[in-house]
Order: structure tokens, then C-alpha cells, then sequence
């Protein structure tokens, strides 16, 4: 081999190297898995997160698994904002999976760490998503304005809306 292509395959042959040696992607799934069971929110993130950056696209069932272990890690970490933004993002490239009923989990994941308001804004999103499952949506808005966490200016939106 000649010194010009050794020293242009040393990189490709490092690269190669350091995918080899990395834990692989099922191993990865499993960890974010566990690391989100044991509420470690976080590091399930990160590591969905860092999977994801590696997943070649025709990876669908993987690339669904880390979406949704970061989703349910947005959400469980109180973070309302940006796991609406996801969940709205993979509604429209994931339909089949992104349904009413993962509205509905994702918002008691918010309103569990403690954010009516965020369950609220993504209970009313997935009620216009999904006008067919109407009634689920209106119930857990119900429910969540019986609870008594809302504050003044949320009842006053449920209002503004036509849900109370």
C-alpha cells in the first residue's frame, strides 16, 4: 500500500474501529430503558439523544424506540415545552405510533412532575389533533381542573376554549 492511501484510509479505518468498539444498539436501547424506569430522566435522554445522532434512517423500529424513551424522558423530567415539540414533531412523521393515546400518557407524565399547565397545553393539542377521540381528552382536562392545581389564568383558558 502506498503512504498516500494508508494516510487517507487511517481515518476510515479509525472510524471503523470505534463503531466496532462501541456498545451497540440494542444495548443502547436497553439502557435508556432502564435508565428511564429507575427515573434517571436524564441519562435516558442523553443517551437516546446520542443514539439517535447514529441511527441510520432505515432503522424505523429503533429510531421509534429512542423517540419515545426521550419523549417519556421530557415529559417525566418536567420539561412540557419541549416534549410538546417533540410529541407534535413525531406526530407528523410517526402517525401510526404518535396517536391520541400517547397525547394522553405523555400529558399525565407532565401533570405527574408537576405541570398542569404543560398537561393542559398538550391535553388542548391532542384534542385538535385528534377530534375523533374528543370525550378522552375533555375527561382528562375535566380531571385535571377538579384536581385543584390549576392556577386562576388556566381555568380562565379551559373557559376562553369552550372546555368549561
Amino acid at each position: 500500500m502506498t503512504l498516500r492511501r494508508t494516510i487517507l484510509l487511517t481515518p476510515l479505518i479509525g472510524l471503523v474501529f470505534l463503531i466496532g468498539c462501541g456498545p451497540n444498539l440494542e444495548q443502547l436501547e436497553d439502557d435508556a430503558q432502564k435508565a428511564l424506569s429507575v427515573g434517571n430522566f436524564s441519562q435516558a435522554r442523553d443517551i437516546s439523544t446520542r443514539a439517535l445522532g447514529q441511527l441510520p434512517k432505515s432503522e424505523k423500529r429503533l429510531i421509534w424506540s429512542f423517540e419515545r424513551i426521550r419523549l417519556e424522558a421530557l415529559a417525566r423530567d418536567g420539561q412540557p415545552a419541549e416534549a410538546q415539540e417533540t410529541l407534535e414533531r413525531l406526530a407528523a412523521e410517526y402517525p401510526g405510533q404518535a396517536n391520541a393515546d400517547l397525547y394522553l400518557t405523555i400529558a399525565s407524565y407532565v401533570r405527574e412532575a408537576g405541570d398542569s399547565g404543560g398537561a393542559l397545553d398538550i391535553l388542548v393539542a391532542g384534542d385538535e389533533r385528534f377530534p375523533e377521540e374528543s370525550e378522552k381528552f375533555k375527561a382528562q382536562i375535566q380531571e385535571l381542573h377538579e384536581s385543584g392545581l390549576m392556577d386562576p389564568a388556566e381555568i380562565e383558558r379551559l373557559r376562553s376554549l369552550g372546555y368549561l
